[in-house]
């Protein structure tokens, strides 16, 4: 029986690719909002999906409820979905502002309340949660993005020390800036950019030890 992986913001930029790297040694489901993409990319991939706003607590509740009845496991959950905003803070449109909070903030805590106490019972698991060097130093400009990856930086740790005694495993991956559509219409430069597939070795890197051996934290940046 294959190992159980749900990645969310699967349908598209890293998540998408992420799916695709593991459909053949994992049983994936993919978690994302819209649904004929998500549809399409699941028959795509041949992997599993399910409709899930990642800022709403239901909505989650219902599609790691279908993963559970299904699969009667969660062995990794990955916390892809993000979005983004940048310039001065008195110009960001305060909608933006809450939905940038609630997604890369909220949603992976929403996420770990529903998927944690289903690890806990099996005393194994693995949360892998995609934050960004943003979650580690402040910059001008990203007010509002820093401040969502930074309070994912302080979920993640806690949530390490919090788990650990359980099995559970739980690692912060920050990636500098991703040559996908994430920043697109934004000033972000792009010159520098890296390939979703470096980070995606990161997450083999990951997955790759024994179920004792943890690690905590990963940065990559393009040199």
């Amino acid at each position: 029986m294959k190992p159980v992986m749900c990645i969310t913001g699967g349908a598209g930029g890293l998540g998408r690719g992420i799916a695709a790297c593991f459909c053949d040694t994992y049983d994936v489901v993919i978690l994302d909002l819209e649904y004929k993409t998500l549809s399409l990319v699941a028959k795509k991939l041949d992997c599993d999906f399910q409709l899930c706003d990642v800022t709403d607590f239901l909505s989650v509740e219902n599609a790691i409820e279908y993963v559970i009845k299904k699969y009667r496991k969660i062995d990794c959950l990955i916390n892809a979905a993000g979005l983004y905003i940048d310039g001065e803070i008195e110009k960001n449109d305060p909608e933006l502002i809450k939905k940038v909070i609630e997604v890369n903030s909220l949603g992976p805590i929403n996420l770990c309340h529903y998927v944690v106490p289903y690890m806990k019972k099996h005393k194994t698991g693995t949360i892998i949660n995609i934050n960004s060097t943003a979650g580690l130093h402040p910059k001008a400009l990203n007010s509002v993005y820093h401040a969502s990856k930074w309070a994912l930086t302080g979920f993640t740790q806690s949530l390490q020390a919090e788990v650990s005694s359980s099995g559970i495993k739980v690692t912060d991956i920050n990636p500098g800036v991703m040559n996908t559509k994430f920043t697109s219409g934004t000033k972000t430069d792009l010159s520098r950019s890296m390939d979703i597939h470096e980070v995606i070795k990161a997450i083999e890197f990951v997955l790759s030890f024994d179920k004792n051996i943890h690690i905590p934290e990963i940065v990559i940046k393009h040199l």
